[in-house]
């Protein structure tokens, strides 16, 4: 059905994977006129469902909320329940790794931090442990493939829209293209205002220094950190992962 002039845009939930870009994507959605933040939910245990049912419930129209929501059979009947969209945001796992090796030491205290700092470990080290996973008597991490499958069950899920953080940041062209396609997905582009004008308002609404998370911003950097021995550990804890992901087509890179 087609909107009419000024017709109200259906309430949606922005999922991302921590580290995948949740401080650009929100900003980009929150330059789509008459579009406003309502509220964070995370993680989706399953205790939290009565209350993270009335947050998404109860939001209004032109409005979305956002999160790192893990997947579970009730969080996705929940979604069904109330016919609401969903954009899920995804990244290279190996980036994952390397943003998080630098994100840890920003909070002083923090377990991670400390576990961290307390092994005199170094960008290698602290990449390492976070490939592999580690656990003490303060500091639990599990491996990067365990803490990426728990996602994973929504990229097959219905009404969801994958986006890939690369598209978002390779180039100024692959945003446009990709902010296009979360614009046809939210049904946005049925609105009187010419699509190329929504994305160019989404775009300038980005600032990266606004960020508290915000580092490079880059695709890939993971070939600057990782060396032979990193890679091999990654492969043999979740190299299966990145073929499932589109991300390498083997085991050989």
């Amino acid at each position: 059905m087609n909107h009419q002039p000024n017709s109200p845009i259906q309430p949606f939930f922005a999922n991302s994977i921590a580290k995948s870009g949740t401080h650009l994507l929100k900003p980009l959605l929150e330059g789509i006129p008459s579009i406003k933040h309502q509220a964070f939910i995370y993680p989706g245990l399953i205790q939290q469902l009565d209350e993270h049912m009335k947050i998404l419930s109860s939001m209004p129209a032109n409005h979305f909320a956002n999160g790192h929501l893990h997947y579970s059979p009730q969080y996705a009947q929940l979604f069904k329940q109330l016919k609401m969209k969903q954009i899920f945001l995804y990244r290279d796992p190996r980036d994952i790794v390397v943003s998080y090796a630098y994100f840890f030491m920003k909070f002083k205290g923090q377990p991670y931090e400390r576990y961290f700092r307390e092994n005199n470990m170094n960008v290698r080290s602290r990449c390492l442990a976070l490939i592999n996973g580690f656990n003490n008597s303060y500091a639990h991490r599990s491996n990067i493939k365990q803490f990426y499958e728990r996602f994973l069950g929504w990229m097959s899920e219905e009404n969801i829209h994958l986006v890939t953080y690369e598209s978002l940041v390779h180039s100024a062209e692959s945003q446009r293209n990709e902010l296009k396609k979360i614009l046809r997905f939210l049904d946005i582009e049925k609105r009187p205002i010419k699509l190329d004008e929504i994305v160019r308002k989404m775009q300038a609404n980005v600032d990266p220094a606004k960020s508290p998370t915000f580092r490079k911003g880059q695709a890939g950097n993971w070939q600057q950190v990782f060396d032979e021995e990193m890679k091999a550990q990654f492969k043999a804890v979740a190299g299966d992962l990145l073929i499932q992901l589109g991300y390498e087509k083997d085991h050989d890179w």
